[in-house]
């Protein structure tokens, strides 16, 4: 059996070098294992390296949008930009399971005094950490980078934005195939497409909605920012009708919010604001490439040990979190 291992990898490491992809880490660990990142305190867990189904061809978008009661279909959703439907190769990274919350922000804003919060009305908490774990939001492109840098991260691209949503079997949702429920995360009213009333949740409320790998509300609260620009998909043959309203302009947004429409909950949909752009309804996640010796290190055997606490900790501000979202 060791023979065997040893000899899978060899073949990995041979055909990821061929393909000009960097080979797996010696010792990667399992799917969803999870750390501390010593930069900013988020839980991250780990995405092996490997191929996902990335984007949507015409017929399955048009589908599941009809599905979702759209009579419109692939049209109505502006799904030529998920075109086309392939499999895409990703070096194994970590992700941040909760998008970057109030707690984690104002670390950095001490850090950064400028780097406030511009939500329309910020809340002063009258209990210590009551919107601790609301998620961090209208918050502009420029000033995410600034925090990823500061983090020692990055802001994911946009294909371990969707791995980290859609696992390896090519589901629609980051819970799997099945349609959007309130149960599923922080949404428009699913009957209407009203906006949420709620507004923002606390992170990682809908645990039913989490991802394959255990990140939590890639789907509904607030849309996340990539390191990306909104550009056409390489052999998408829609590009040119793409073009005709974007290309590098846009910065590429993922996930939908409690502001947008269900359509905006299918893994593969794109967004794409300005970077000039700021809304309550925009926040962000991190993203993290170790270096290739970090699964044999104490480094990481210090961070794992980390975790029990840190989700301790989540659990105490969960108690006292203030009902009304940070976003008013």
């Amino acid at each position: 059996m060791r023979l065997l291992s040893v000899l899978t990898l060899l073949l990995l490491t041979v055909f990821s070098l061929a393909a000009g992809f960097p080979p797996p880490y010696a010792k990667e660990p399992p799917a969803g294992t999870e750390i501390v990142h010593p930069g900013d305190g988020a839980i991250m867990v780990w995405v092996p390296s490997g191929y996902f189904t990335m984007g949507m061809d015409r017929e399955k978008a048009d589908k599941a949008i009809k599905d979702l009661g759209y009579k419109g279909g692939w049209e109505e959703a502006w799904a030529w930009e998920w075109a086309p439907e392939r499999k895409v190769y990703v070096a194994g990274y970590f992700i941040d399971k909760y998008e970057v919350d109030w707690a984690q922000w104002m670390k950095f804003a001490v850090a950064f005094p400028q780097m406030k919060m511009k939500t329309p009305r910020g809340p002063v908490e009258k209990v210590p950490g009551e919107f601790s774990l609301y998620p961090a939001s209208s918050v502009l492109w420029a000033e995410a980078q600034k925090y990823v840098n500061w983090a020692g991260k990055q802001l994911p691209y946009e294909a371990q934005w969707e791995k980290a949503a859609r696992g390896t079997d090519g589901r629609l949702y980051p819970w799997g195939n099945n349609l959007p429920t309130e149960e599923d995360g922080e949404f428009v009213d699913l009957k209407t497409d009203a906006v949420s009333l709620k507004l923002t949740a606390p992170v990682g409320s809908f645990p039913k909605g989490n991802s394959p790998y255990g990140c939590c509300d890639m789907a509904g609260n607030v849309m996340e920012l990539t390191c990306e620009w909104e550009e056409p998909y390489q052999n998408n043959p829609y590009a040119d009708k793409m073009l005709s309203y974007t290309g590098h302009t846009n910065v590429c947004l993922r996930g939908g919010s409690f502001y947008f429409g269900k359509m905006a909950y299918i893994a593969a949909k794109r967004f794409g604001f300005t970077p000039e752009e700021n809304y309550y309804h925009v926040g962000f996640r991190t993203a993290w490439t170790p270096p290739a010796d970090y699964f044999s290190s104490k480094a990481f055997q210090d961070a794992k040990a980390k975790v029990p606490a840190a989700k301790a900790e989540i659990e105490r501000l969960r108690k006292i979190t203030n009902p009304k979202s940070a976003c008013l």
